[in-house]
């Protein structure tokens, strides 16, 4: 992203694409606020300043790797953006781990596909874990709503894996929302106070609510040198890193 990041902080204008699926398109899951694109936007908009950037948000709901083919030109290349994120796997890791191999080659072709068009950078982002939810049966051994859970047929830790592991070959960054996730904890010494681990980032089982877009921009942050806190937060700006 060194070109793309260049170019910001000595205020030539950039295109960024962010390619994905229900998670990256805007839909109401997060109930009228901003998704992480929305969030990315902004941030860039108060460090860089107004025109710098034009963001443009081509996610499509229930897309993958494979789907996004079929709308490349229409959605990405005819942008002839500066940075393209690429936001999939959710839907990918439907096919099972029969499909991982052929999972790996698409992602593959589509960041050749992109360089070979544009000489885009390429940005390359995980899903969130899906999270155990209220009001239905929990899978065996969770004893709690708010905890990640790797369906049999939805192998979501192995395709994880295997966009970070293709990013490393391909020489693009990698934000990997998956392990980030699967990491938090919480200290709560209050019983009243327990958030239920992850669930107040979600507004389902597999779509992040506000909160959980919130979260995806505060771990994408500091790739574009902006604050993981914004202004209208009331946070001290000044204490708060980068890092």
């Amino acid at each position: 992203m060194k070109r793309t990041l260049t170019r910001l902080r000595e205020g030539k204008h950039v295109t960024i694409v962010a390619l994905g699926d229900s998670i990256t398109e805007i839909t109401f899951h997060t109930r009228g606020k901003m998704n992480w694109v929305g969030l990315l936007s902004e941030a860039i908009f108060e460090k860089y300043g107004n025109g710098v950037c034009t963001m443009i948000n081509s996610g499509k709901c229930a897309s993958s790797y494979e789907e996004a083919f079929s709308r490349l030109d229409r959605d990405v290349l005819r942008y002839k953006p500066d940075l393209v994120i690429l936001a999939f796997g959710m839907n990918d890791a439907g096919n099972g781990l029969g499909a991982l191999g052929g999972f790996k080659d698409q992602v593959r072709a589509m960041v050749g596909r992109i360089r070979d068009a544009c000489d885009s950078e390429i940005l390359i982002r995980t899903p969130n874990p899906v999270i155990t939810v209220h009001g239905v049966p929990l899978p065996p051994g969770q004893r709690a709503p708010g905890m990640v859970w790797d369906p049999p047929d939805h192998p979501l830790k192995e395709y994880a894996a295997a966009l970070v592991e293709v990013a490393g070959e391909l020489g693009c960054p990698v934000v990997d929302h998956y392990t980030l996730w699967k990491a938090k904890t919480f200290d709560v010494p209050q019983a009243v106070a327990d958030p239920q681990a992850l669930w107040p980032r979600m507004g389902d089982a597999i779509h992040p609510g506000y909160l959980g877009h919130l979260a995806f921009f505060r771990e994408l942050a500091p790739l574009f040198g902006v604050a993981t806190y914004f202004p209208w937060e009331e946070v001290d700006l000044n204490r708060v890193s980068l890092d």
